[in-house]
């Protein structure tokens, strides 16, 4: 048995065959099911609404963040490098008005009493927790994290985010000072490449700090850098629409600058998610395994493996008189931590294991008495349904294979009515 479950894990693991042109080919691949991804899980709806609730939270938002570079003498002198870049970045052709009326409606929120700040901060606090359900929905977590949590992580996120950028544009700007003064070529590129590396670090920060899973910092890189990459290349297009084709200035005129930006918004978002997405895809293409659907995706004998494994995992912990997070068994179960949570929600719900206090997972059945065709059962891994009452279906085979299936039925269940513990007694012997 421990034979076999090695097997089929190595097959869902995966393996590589070492050859350069496979890069090129998993870089496909993964792109590929990111897409796939992104547009079953409504990336363009979680887009649009994001878009009008950061309108909502733009302002305080802004506050709090250059008040953050005001607060730090090193980076006084930054701020106003650090709006023009924001703006310019995040709004192309528009930039400078909407920076105007920013910087208005920043003043104007410096003058509102006590109870207009905290909505203010509540409008904030709001778009945060829309980020981390989105965010959440794209890391197939279901149950979000504790409030004082996710009031850290906000804060984190609030405060990180510009001291990074800050210290990049402050090493950066430095950099291509001396480059200046030695007379070298190429500093609008060098340029380029230090506020590239803001961006990377912004979107890393946002995909490290927001979901409720641990996140590897590489692959959080890798997200920000295609988002990063993205970025750059709609703000291209962004210009060249906007330049040749003045639709939105023929019509609103000088409030054109309302509907660009929503646009530009929803543009950004779309990009955010999609790096989220592709972050979110990099540990299961590792596991050998792609999958939209978790634990639903994969074939029946692979899916009673996988809750195979989980059972093991805890009857050996409980030993021990321990749970197991669901972090650990995603460690030590190689078939990617989506498979696992899905596995073990799916468990819950058929009251195999459950979730103690201290977010670890414990079996919730005796291992000793549950055999393993309950478990086969639990996962529906069956034949289900009446055969004889398929629509107006009616031949003169279907009475003859409902014998079949019900006779090798009672054949498996009886075969498979040994216990659970039983099995992970023998797979012990085999480690």
């Amino acid at each position: 048995m421990g034979a076999l479950m090695r097997g089929i894990m190595a097959q869902l693991a995966g393996k590589q065959d070492g050859r350069p042109w496979r890069l090129l080919t998993d870089a496909g691949a993964i792109i590929a099911h990111t897409v796939r991804r992104f547009s079953r899980d409504g990336g363009f709806i979680m887009s649009g609404s994001l878009t009008y609730t950061t309108l909502l939270a733009l302002v305080p938002l802004l506050t709090v963040t250059f008040a953050i570079f005001t607060a730090f003498p090193a980076y006084r002198r930054m701020r106003q490098q650090a709006e023009s870049l924001l703006f310019q970045t995040l709004v192309p052709q528009v930039g400078d008005q909407v920076h105007t009326y920013a910087s208005t409606f920043m003043a104007n929120a410096g003058a509102l009493t006590g109870f207009g700040a905290i909505g203010l901060f509540v409008t904030s606090i709001l778009l945060f927790f829309s980020i981390e359900t989105a965010f959440n929905r794209i890391w197939r977590q279901v149950e979000p994290r504790p409030f004082v949590t996710r009031l850290l992580s906000f804060w984190a996120v609030l405060t990180m985010t510009p001291l990074l950028m800050g210290a990049s544009l402050s090493v950066g700007a430095g950099i291509v000072a001396q480059a200046q003064a030695a007379g070298a070529p190429g500093l609008t590129l060098l340029w380029t490449l230090v506020t590239f590396a803001a961006e990377v670090l912004a979107y890393s920060v946002m995909y490290l700090a927001i979901p409720n899973r641990d996140v590897m910092v590489r692959d959080a890189l890798a997200g920000g850098t295609v988002a990063a990459l993205l970025t750059e290349i709609s703000k291209a297009g962004f210009v060249f629409y906007v330049t040749l084709f003045p639709t939105y200035a023929s019509i609103y005129g000088a409030l054109s600058v309302v509907p660009i930006f929503l646009f530009w918004l929803y543009t950004v978002w779309s990009v955010v998610l999609f790096g989220a997405e592709l972050t979110a895809t990099l540990p299961e293409w590792r596991a050998g395994r792609m999958t939209e659907g978790g634990a639903d995706g994969l074939l029946s004998g692979h899916r009673l493996v996988v809750a195979l494994a989980v059972l093991a995992e805890l009857h050996r912990a409980a030993k021990l008189g321990v749970g197991v997070r669901r972090e650990t068994l995603a460690a030590r179960i190689p078939v990617g931590s989506i498979i696992i949570s899905d596995m073990l929600e799916t468990l819950r719900a058929a009251h195999w294991v459950d979730r103690t206090s201290r977010n670890a997972w414990v079996a919730s059945r005796d291992l000793h008495q549950a055999t393993l065709d309950d478990l086969r059962r639990s996962l529906n891994l069956t034949i289900r349904g009446d055969l004889l009452s398929v629509g107006r279906l009616s031949t003169r085979w279907q009475p003859e294979v409902a014998r079949l299936l019900a006779d090798a039925d009672a054949r498996d269940r009886q075969a498979l009515s040994v216990s659970l513990a039983t099995i992970f007694a023998v797979q012990e012997k085999d480690f």
